[in-house]
């Protein structure tokens, strides 16, 4: 019998045995990971139990806010159509207005128009359109809405767009006014942007006041006279402001309430009244961000 002398070659295969290596680690690194996170997650269950984290509540909370936000802008909506409607001849319809716009103003504040235009001038509404909302303050867990409107009314047959910022709250199921209503002019002013690449915030409590004297008494002079222009929206403003004012309208009086000055920057805030037509006064909040010019001022920013 014949042995055969073939050999059976026996190659070596390190590349196969190398991942077989590569897989096995890899199996146990993830398995040691699983391990790690289900560890993790417990740890953070623990610790979610041992603070009473109630996610029903925490959800319903949120939804809270929700409504209240969405409530504010509703009623809001419901607040300036009613306003800038005129009432039918007559005490009872004109009562009624009265108490449903009052309804929702706080204790404090007075708001010209509520017991309706007079001389004859009548107003009705268009259409109430919402731009925009945003947090205005907080205290507590009642948060202050600061609500942007696009108003389109009719004043004695001549129609009129206004944008109107209405600052409110939703309290114990009702919707609250907190202060004037801000009469605005959203479009952008075409003269060049002066604005102040890093400005302080509004009257900060660090500011020096403004005493009485000749300064104070030329910056009054300045904002009386700043007024009137953007109520008008005078050819002029540009001089004077990086703003655009309101259309065509007629300053009624001006009051300054707060004048800080810091690092160059004037911070002013007040209210002002102005109509479009005679016997039909609006009230506005207003707050201005001004520097000195030479021998005046230049207002950089208003209600912002």
């Amino acid at each position: 019998m014949e042995t055969s002398s073939r050999k059976i070659p026996f190659k070596k295969r390190s590349y196969q045995n190398g991942l077989t290596i590569f897989f096995y680690g890899f199996f146990v690194v993830v398995i040691f990971m699983v391990i790690m996170i289900l560890g993790r997650l417990d740890t953070i269950v623990s610790v979610a139990n041992e603070k009473a984290i109630d996610p029903s509540k925490l959800v319903a909370e949120m939804k809270a806010g929700e409504a209240a936000s969405d409530m504010v802008v509703y009623e809001g909506e419901q607040w300036l159509a009613t306003y800038f409607t005129s009432p039918a001849n007559n005490e009872l319809a004109m009562t009624q207005r009265k108490e449903q716009l009052e309804g929702h103003i706080a204790e404090g504040i007075r708001i010209d128009g509520v017991e309706g235009p007079t001389d004859g001038v009548q107003q009705q509404i268009k259409s109430v359109s919402y731009i925009h909302q945003e947090v205005a303050g907080k205290q507590g867990k009642e948060v202050m809405y600061r609500t942007l409107y696009d108003v389109v009314m009719l004043e004695n047959q001549k129609q009129k767009t206004l944008q109107i910022a209405l600052y409110g709250l939703y309290k114990d199921g009702q919707f609250l006014l907190v202060q004037l209503p801000e009469y605005l002019n959203t479009a952008k002013s075409t003269t060049p942007d002066r604005n102040v690449q890093n400005p302080e915030a509004y009257f900060v409590k660090d500011g020096n006041e403004i005493e009485e004297g000749k300064e104070k008494g030329n910056i009054e002079l300045f904002i009386q006279k700043y007024l009137e222009l953007y109520c008008k929206n005078d050819a002029n403003l540009y001089l004077v402001s990086a703003v655009r004012g309101l259309d065509q309208a007629t300053l009624e009086g001006a009051t300054i309430n707060q004048l800080v000055k810091k690092n160059g920057v004037i911070y002013v805030q007040g209210t002002y009244s102005f109509s479009y037509t005679k016997g039909a006064t609006h009230s506005s909040y207003f707050s201005l961000e001004m520097r000195q010019n030479k021998d005046s001022y230049f207002v950089e920013k208003m209600n912002e």
